[in-house]
């Protein structure tokens, strides 16, 4: 008898595969974390360039983040006072106070030179007003160091009335600047003259003495040239490294109060590696021609403050740290035309013309957004934050321009009235060619090429005609209106992949007629959702695998559950009739005619009956139908249900055409509608009477093939039983 819990072991089951499911399964488990590690791993690599950008960027530090600003430490200056503040914040504001402490003094007041470093060109009497660097040299404020270079040592205020002119071609003006002292050149209510000739140009830069070079530091100060409610005119003039901070102290700028007239007029000049490339606030009639601003720390231009008149004619904007072109603050009639604006880290054009207020203010702001923009002729491309964009600014106009970005193109956003794009060719390689959100009527799309990835042309609470237009769009929408956007769509021709052409969400109408739709190809548009995100198809797959291997899980568990139903029902028949053989009771063999004598199981002496039949004398001594002492059971498993049991392989059945995957897959032919007393005497008539080979049965049955060809050998050698 068995001494534990009466389970059987995989072994008795035949069950010879565990080990090769448990292998298989850790393998699949480690398949799909390794999967998902390599989908994680290369979209890290698609968007950061890494594969573990949380290594590279640490989230802690032992040094403070924020932090109060460190007290600048004082040091002896000319005076004897203590030096200069030493953050540049602090050095606007001492320029600032020098200034003004210098605006009321006399320009031969000791104080200038003993305290300040400071030269003042005041008005002349007489026809000569003008000043040259000659002047500056008999004052002290430069020095020649060859007979083409000159070096700026004091600093240089040119008062109303006077005029510096620093023309010389080919010549190279160096004002002195580094971490001790700088020096600046402001004209305050005066003009400033810098000029040399397109084959020989005037060169003002800064320089540091210590390092026989431009000073490129602007943390400690910079040199700097500034008008304020003056004049500056260059021509033919290069000015680099000069300038820091602020947009006044910022390199080139010109800056105006309201109580004058600021004016800048440039031609064929290069401005490169100044803070601020150009600063204009509060002029007037500003005009740029014919130049090159470069490598500028932030805007390559900035016209702010109210500026109105604005011209920029045939001039190149490359490499700004900023925007290349950026309009702000009320400014108002800027005109940029024939332009190239490249590379900028912000937006290649960026106006801002909105209101400053909305209600009473101390200033009395208008509440009304700025008018007059006009882009024509220009190229806007490789900028990182878009081509241009304009923000409330009535009568704004887009024409004959060429803008090729990796974001958006263009972008109009309202309120604002009067928009024209005309004859335009715009595109976007990651987001749309064009967008007009916000609030804008009496807009006008026509005669352009848009083209965007998903959206070449999207409208946001705007009224708009779009007409004569070529769109195209990788996969998306050609025209897409949303949040009860209004347009009237004629005469376009779109191509690209999606759903539709033109798309229309929350509340937005048009109005669509003579639009050429023969190019534009159908696809769903969560396909198109799945191309513009790669990674996703990945993710479907890795939960596909699962998706595909529940229903076979399922399928499993359920057959398992049958196997497990139908080993409990055989062992529980079998349990019964121990039970009723132990008792005494009739077996279903006795109710099948079968005699049960003295030395029957029932009785507990089983005999086994002879071969042929006769009475064994030898060992038990009995007539014919005598059982042998050493049978354990009442006759086979087919007798003990009460039928006629096989006389041996001849009546084998015929071989079954098929493999049976299931219990009822054998339930048919001749074992249909059988019961067994136990699952050995299913398989060895499924086996005998079923003609299923040993193998089969024994691999459905999960138990050793071995055990079941002993079962089958023995039924199949074991006589007749003879009944009385």
């Amino acid at each position: 008898m068995r001494d534990d819990d009466g389970t059987l072991t995989a072994e008795e089951r035949g069950d010879g595969h565990v080990t090769v499911r448990g292998a298989a399964r850790v393998i699949m488990v480690l398949a799909v974390i390794v999967l998902v590690a390599g989908v994680i791993l290369a979209g890290n690599f698609v968007h950061t360039g890494t594969f573990l950008p949380w290594l590279s960027s640490p989230g802690q530090s032992d040094t403070a983040l924020v932090d109060s600003a460190p007290e600048p430490e004082p040091t002896a200056g000319p005076d004897g006072a203590d030096a200069a503040p030493q953050t540049p914040a602090a050095r606007v504001a001492a320029e600032d106070a020098r200034l003004s402490a210098i605006s009321v003094l006399s320009s031969d007041d000791p104080a200038l030179s003993q305290q300040w470093n400071t030269v003042v060109l005041a008005p002349r009497n007489g026809a000569q007003t003008g000043y040259t660097a000659a002047d500056l040299i008999a004052q002290g404020a430069m020095r020649q160091d060859d007979s083409t270079t000159f070096t700026l040592t004091s600093n240089v205020v040119v008062r109303a009335g006077a005029e510096l002119d620093l023309s010389g071609a080919g010549s190279t003006v160096r004002m002195a600047s580094s971490a001790q002292a700088t020096t600046s050149i402001v004209a305050w209510g005066g003009i400033l003259g810098f000029g040399g000739t397109p084959d020989a140009p005037l060169v003002v830069t800064s320089w540091d003495e210590s390092a026989n070079a431009a000073d490129a530091d602007e943390s400690d100060g910079r040199a700097y040239i500034r008008v304020r409610d003056g004049v500056v005119d260059a021509t033919s003039t290069q000015f680099r490294d000069l300038g820091y901070w602020s947009g006044r102290t910022g390199g080139l700028s010109v800056t105006g109060t309201g109580y004058g007239q600021a004016y800048a007029g440039l031609g064929g000049t290069t401005l490169s590696g100044l803070h601020y490339g150009l600063f204009l606030s509060d002029t007037t009639g500003a005009l740029i021609q014919d130049s090159r601003i470069e490598g500028s720390t932030l805007s390559g231009i900035e016209v702010t403050n109210a500026a109105a008149d604005t011209t920029i004619e045939r001039t190149t904007v490359t490499g700004s740290g900023g925007d290349g072109i950026a309009i702000s603050r009320q400014s108002k009639n800027v005109r940029v035309t024939g332009a190239a604006v490249e590379d900028s880290a912000g937006w290649g054009i960026r106006v801002d013309g909105a209101a400053l207020a909305d209600g009473p203010t101390t200033g009395g702001y208008a509440l009304t957004p700025s008018t007059g923009f006009t882009l024509s002729e220009s190229r806007v491309r490789n900028s990182r934050d878009g081509g241009v964009r304009v923000i409330s600014t009535d009568q704004t106009e887009i024409t004959r321009t060429t803008v090729d970005e990796a974001r958006t193109a263009v972008l109009v956003q309202g309120p604002s009235t009067g928009l024209a794009v005309t004859g335009v060719d715009l595109s976007s390689r990651e987001l749309r060619g064009l967008e007009i959100a916000g609030d804008i009527a009496d807009a006008e799309v026509s005669g352009s090429r848009l083209v965007g990835r998903r959206i070449a042309l999207e409208l946001t609470r705007a009224a708009v005609i779009v007409r004569d237009n070529d769109l195209t769009v990788s996969s998306g929408y050609a025209v897409e209106l949303a949040d009860a956007a209004r347009a009237d769509i004629t005469g376009n021709v779109f191509h690209g992949v999606g759903e539709d052409a033109v798309a229309s969400w929350s509340g937005a109408k048009t109005m669509q007629a003579d639009n050429d739709q023969g190019d534009w190809r159908f696809q769903w548009a969560w396909v198109g959702w799945m191309n513009e995100h790669p990674m996703m198809w990945m993710w479907g797959l890795v939960l596909l695998v699962p998706a595909i291997g529940m229903p076979v899980l399922w399928r499993r568990r359920a057959e398992h559950r049958r196997l497990r139903e139908l080993l409990q029902e055989a062992l529980l028949r079998h349990g019964q009739e121990q039970v009723a053989a132990y008792r005494g009771t009739a077996v279903p063999a006795l109710a099948a005619g079968i005699p049960a004598s003295a030395d029957s199981p029932i009785a507990g002496k089983p005999q086994r009956p002879t071969d042929d039949g006769s009475e064994d004398a030898s060992r038990a001594g009995r007539g014919p139908g005598s059982w042998s002492a050493r049978g354990t059971r009442p006759g086979t498993p087919a007798e003990r249900a009460g039928r006629p049991r096989p006389a041996g392989p001849a009546q084998v059945g015929r071989p079954s055409s098929g493999r049976p995957r299931s219990f009822a897959d054998l339930r048919t032919g001749v074992l249909e509608g059988r019961t067994f007393a136990s699952l050995q005497d299913f398989a060895v008539a499924a086996v005998l009477e079923g003609g299923y080979s040993v193998s089969t049965i024994a691999r459905l049955f999960r138990i050793q093939q071995w055990r079941l060809q002993k079962w089958v050998d023995e039924a199949a050698a074991a006589p007749r039983v003879r009944r009385g």
